[in-house]
């Protein structure tokens, strides 16, 4: 099993960017429509709340395809966005096991439905009978 490596100052700077969006759409008046998650083109991003809210994590760099990772950086998953070609399941144990969540690249979900403690990197689309 292997941890993300991230930079404190990257993890700081995008949780203070996460927030600072988030504050932005607390002000929002409620008719207004859903705002897209907080995170760049390239990148794949990871809340440990629904509605990309709580701690939060941005990754550029590709995970090693059947590599099990850990969410240790924002304790667990519970929205994600992947404007990235990365693909995978996040899973509600630690060593992906137990219920799954497919991630199909360049997509976003604002509640996956549980807490998520590893991601597995693997082709969701290669599987996919669209």
């Amino acid at each position: 099993m292997t941890s993300l490596t991230v930079s404190r100052k990257l993890a700081k700077g995008f949780t203070a960017g996460a927030a600072a969006a988030l504050l932005m759409l607390s002000a929002s008046p409620s008719s207004a429509a859903p705002t897209a998650a907080p995170c760049n083109q390239g990148t794949y991003c990871w809340w440990s709340g629904a509605g990309f809210s709580g701690s939060g994590i941005s990754y550029t760099n590709d995970l090693t395809s059947g590599g099990c990772y850990l969410t240790t950086h924002v304790g667990s998953v519970r929205s994600y966005a992947h404007y990235h070609r990365q693909e995978g399941y996040f899973y509600a144990n630690n060593n992906c096991t137990g219920r799954a969540h497919a991630v199909r690249a360049h997509t976003e979900n604002p509640d996956i439905g549980f807490n998520a403690y590893s991601f597995k990197a693997a082709c969701v689309s290669c599987l996919a009978k669209d």
